[in-house]
């Protein structure tokens, strides 16, 4: 029987391949250029079957060293897939989830439910809300970000959102067409990138200093692009995975270069909370040019499926238009309960004693990782823990599955075409316990040190 030769023959061939287990995890595939002259391809071709193989999660490639083939199991952890925990080991501690709940949180969800319940017209929490959300809802929203940036946010331009990755979709139906480039850090959200996929929206990676996202490296691409790129997507404070925060001056530069190019910039503020002293968000330095993604998955709890869009007045009739597209407008009944804790100062509270755990946590990851080169910032859930060669980050997560435990790789976050440092991402805030997290982190700890060792 004759070979494939298109595109999809040998992208599915592979994949059969891949899951079946007639190509082990960790086998590395041929040399592009080997695979297109045995084959009779063009070099590009077997260029998209790669890539496609490594959206998959099916493969990685590391730099230098070639593209591996990559277990099925590690590979949905790299992408991040829903991650069932293997049996025995620890019982399943997720450490590729950021899913901070503090005690309590359930009893004041119970008391919110009653006295929502008890008091007001609970008609309209049946009825279909405006695409922006309720004004009241709005309202409630707007005051909390004027209290947090000390300067005042406009009910008018906010839209309230099905939560975070919804507004991130909302945003991309917004702003970005098939076909057209958008900006993103060399090391991006991966769920910008699944959405960018989806609606087939090439990434351009843009080079980044240690604060974050260089300015100088976006101004290149800008005119390598020569006016085709309009967007730019950015987390300047407290980066995720690498922790950084962009000091005031480097988001002056960003703004520069964004106004110098015309460039719409998306400001994802997940894990900005967490930072008490962070620089003004790029939506006070350029307004106009502005859209930021406050979510509440983080701060009050991922359930909840609520967060804030603010965004220049002009474009609102679009993101209406992308709300109306997607989700018609998010659970009036979710917006309501998030709206009561804005109000009376609930999640403030929940906000400083998550900010306190998660420097708790941050040192108890430190001490666990003595002398493994452990990096992050000190108030966040998430650290970075290097890899060291020959072994390979894929392997590191595989054993660590067999434990029962989760872990990121962090090519999970690399954009298109851009290499990811050789190490994992270990997130802090999932664990119920700090005895579950301590556990957990001195067998991640001991793998690494084998590792080390070899």
């Amino acid at each position: 029987m004759a070979a494939p030769t298109r595109y999809p023959d040998h992208v599915e061939r592979l994949t059969k391949a891949i899951v079946s287990g007639d190509l082990a995890s960790g086998t590395r595939l041929p040399p592009q250029r080997d695979y297109a002259d045995a084959h009779g391809l063009a070099l590009s071709t077997v260029t998209r079957i790669y890539a496609e193989l490594a959206r998959r999660g099916l493969a990685v490639g590391e730099v230098g060293r070639g593209t591996f083939v990559r277990s099925p199991a590690v590979g949905a952890a790299a992408a991040f897939a829903q991650w069932a925990p293997a049996p025995g080991g620890l019982g399943g501690v997720d450490l590729a989830f950021n899913y901070p709940v503090l005690p309590g949180q359930t009893e004041a969800f119970r008391q919110a439910l009653r006295e929502t319940a008890s008091g007001g017209d609970l008609s309209t929490l049946l009825s279909h809300a405006p695409h922006d959300g309720h004004p009241s809802d709005r309202r409630a929203a707007a005051q909390w970000l004027s209290r947090r940036d000390g300067v005042d946010v406009s009910p008018d331009a906010l839209v309230v959102c099905a939560g975070g990755q919804h507004a991130l979709d909302v945003l991309q139906l917004a702003l970005c067409r098939a076909g057209e480039p958008v900006a993103v850090e060399a090391l991006t959200y991966p769920g910008w990138k699944a959405l960018a996929a989806m609606r087939d929206i090439p990434l351009a990676a843009v080079p980044m200093t240690a604060d974050g996202l260089d300015p100088s490296a976006l101004d290149a691409i800008c005119r390598a692009h020569a006016g085709r790129l309009r967007v730019v997507y950015t987390m300047p404070t407290l980066h995720n995975p690498l922790g950084s925060v962009m000091p005031l001056a480097q988001r002056l530069a960003l703004v520069e270069v964004a106004r110098r190019h015309d460039l719409l910039l998306v400001e994802d503020s997940a894990y900005g909370f967490l930072v008490a002293d962070a620089p003004p968000p790029l939506r006070l330095l350029a307004p106009e040019r502005t859209f930021e993604v406050c979510s509440l998955s983080k701060p009050a709890a991922p359930g909840l499926r609520i967060a804030y869009l603010t965004g220049p007045v002009g474009w609102l009739p679009r993101l209406h238009a992308a709300m109306r597209a997607s989700v018609w407008s998010a659970a009036p009944l979710m917006a309501q309960l998030a709206s009561r804790w804005l109000d009376d100062g609930t999640l403030d509270l929940w906000i400083t004693r998550k900010r306190a755990l998660a420097r708790q946590r941050q040192a108890i990851a430190q001490a666990c990782f003595a002398e493994l080169g452990a990096t992050g910032y000190a108030g966040a859930f998430h650290l970075l823990l290097p890899v060291p060669a020959p072994t390979r980050c894929d392997d590191v997560v595989a054993t660590l599955q067999t434990q029962g435990i989760a872990v990121t790789p962090v090519d999970a976050f690399a954009a298109p075409g851009q290499a990811a440092p050789a190490a994992i991402r270990v997130a802090l805030g999932s664990p119920a316990s700090d005895i579950a997290l301590e556990g957990a982190l001195a067998r991640v700890a001991d793998v690494l040190r084998a590792a080390v060792r070899q």
